[in-house]
């Protein structure tokens, strides 16, 4: 069955009755150099469902997935789909109505969306045939109304924001899949993790579109509101093992948490550290401008935790980026402890004391063709040479290995490449890497994306043990529940410029969702 089917059916075509499980699968294992990433695992999914799969990193969820997706060859098991078994490894999950929609989606920014759709799909042609681009257009249209969504098919994706972005994912995903089978799979592996919100609910309100229509979708996240609140069904993975497989209806987010941990977090996140009276200002902007950023004039105390946040576009995004250098400061002045910091030259940043931890991990924060050691060590790899040249290598090693140790990365192994950590722990090792620094002022972007519940708490403590050191510390976040729990107060941003400022004794997560909408002009 060719692509241009798929306007015609959506996914799940009568596939919403009681015949049985959409997918099944029965003692699905993988082991690595001898040890279980997923040990025998028994799994049913039912059709017309949103079946969320949770976990901490490390836990097996991105190991099922790709043997679900043929990435992997499973050691043992049977899976089916919709009554068909499938023979492993998967080949062409496609052609057997699997459809895996990761966080990078891979979408060319200088073509339209209906360009990434019809390069991905073939333009619904055979062989050398001409390129169809009405024909396609008029599948995308069908196939986006029938889901409920505008597609802007003109536009070049560049222009899109993020939300829409991971809307144009999944209808690239039904225009690829077609209507062959009784019922499409879609897993969809942490798709909201880098949208804010207001954002996020456009991709859940779309993934429950598609399940209504009779498909069954996995829906991986970190998010636990979002696995409560627009999930049916919920399973656990520990330590490479199905530990639960419930409704949500009825489950709180504490047993979620316990579930997933395998032990009671008595608190998700750490209260900030006491403060009495005033200390010294340790980072002062004056009209800082750069990007969206307008005129901001902010102080930060020592040992003070200070959130940012705001709507989508409107400047928290930017601002720590236009601090570290890596965009440019158009007007104002930073200082850290009385001293200048040199605008657009991160070299210069670093050595005044500021460090960032970056939001986009892979782009910016790690070197995934190198190792946990070669990463942990950039930043100070001067301390190991004498004129440009290595002199003490054997420092660097050990150096190296004691950073990853105290990172509490798992396992603690410094001579793995850094793209064979799960995503929380290579967060703690792009933590533990910049703490090496002793900063005076930490940046944290987006500081617990991606990152499951524990390795959060573990992230946030070190963090929170900064700022007792007298650290600065600024978070810029639109997770308005961790803002509220950690910070001293919170600063709202509106097209760049600080409209509210909440402290302590105010932060709530409504009150900070409120503070950002409150400017949200009403167009009539």
């Amino acid at each position: 069955m060719t692509p241009e089917s798929a306007a015609a059916t959506l996914p799940g075509r009568g596939g919403g009755g009681t015949a049985g499980p959409a997918l099944q699968i029965e003692g699905l294992s993988k082991q690595f150099d001898g040890n279980y990433a997923l040990h025998p695992l028994d799994w049913e999914v039912k059709r017309g469902e949103v079946h969320a799969l949770c976990g901490q990193n490390g836990s097996g969820k991105s190991t099922m997935i790709k043997c679900l997706a043929g990435y992997y060859r499973p050691d043992s098991g049977r899976v089916s789909l919709f009554g068909r078994e499938l023979d492993l490894p998967v080949r062409n999950p496609a052609e057997h109505g699997i459809a895996v929609i990761h966080q990078d989606l891979g979408l060319a920014p200088e073509m339209t969306v209906l360009e990434n759709i019809g390069v991905a799909t073939g333009y619904g042609t055979r062989g050398f045939g001409w390129v169809r681009d009405r024909q396609e257009a008029k599948a995308c249209r069908e196939i986006a109304e029938r889901l409920g969504i505008e597609l802007p098919l003109n536009t070049l994706v560049a222009d899109l924001s993020p939300a829409q972005r991971a809307l144009v994912g999944l209808v690239r995903a039904v225009r690829a899949l077609g209507d062959g089978h009784e019922g499409h799979l879609f897993i969809l592996d942490e798709p909201t993790a880098s949208l804010s919100h207001s954002e996020a609910a456009q991709v859940t309100s779309m993934m429950r579109s598609v399940a209504d229509l009779g498909s069954s979708v996995i829906f991986v996240s970190h998010r636990l509101s979002e696995v409560l609140d627009d999930c049916d069904s919920v399973t656990v993975l520990r330590d490479g093992k199905r530990v639960l497989t419930r409704s949500t209806a009825g489950l709180t987010r504490s047993d979620l948490v316990a579930d997933i941990l395998g032990r009671r977090l008595t608190d998700y996140y750490p209260d900030p550290p006491e403060r009495s009276g005033t200390t010294p200002a340790q980072l002062v902007l004056e009209n800082v401008s750069g990007g969206v950023v307008k005129d901001l004039s902010v102080t930060v105390e020592k040992g003070e935790i200070v959130g940012f946040t705001g709507l989508a576009g409107m400047g928290h995004e930017e601002l720590p980026l236009v601090l570290a250098g890596k965009l440019p400061r158009t007007g104002g002045t930073v200082t850290v402890d009385g001293t200048a910091v040199e605008p657009n030259r991160p070299r210069a940043a670093i050595a005044a004391g500021l460090a960032l931890v970056p939001g986009n991990r892979h782009r910016d924060g790690v070197w995934l063709d190198a190792s946990a050691a070669e990463n942990v060590t950039l930043p100070s790899l001067g301390s190991f040479t004498r004129f440009g040249v290595a002199t003490n290598w054997r420092k660097e090693r050990s150096t190296a290995v004691d950073l990853v140790e105290e990172s509490g990365a798992v396992p603690a192994q410094p001579h793995w490449p850094i793209r064979q950590f799960s995503g929380g722990n290579q967060q703690k090792i792009v933590l533990s890497k910049w703490l090496h620094l002793d900063p005076t002022v930490l940046l944290l972007d987006e500081p617990t994306q991606g990152v499951d519940a524990g390795a959060s708490r573990q992230l946030l403590d070190r963090v929170a043990d900064l700022a007792a050191d007298g650290a600065s510390v600024l978070v810029f976040s639109g997770d308005h529940e961790q803002l509220a729990a950690i910070c001293h107060r919170v600063l709202v941003l509106h097209h760049g410029e600080v409209v509210a400022e909440l402290p302590r004794s105010e932060l709530s997560e409504e009150a900070l969702l409120e503070a950002c909408e409150q400017n949200v002009e009403v167009v009539a």
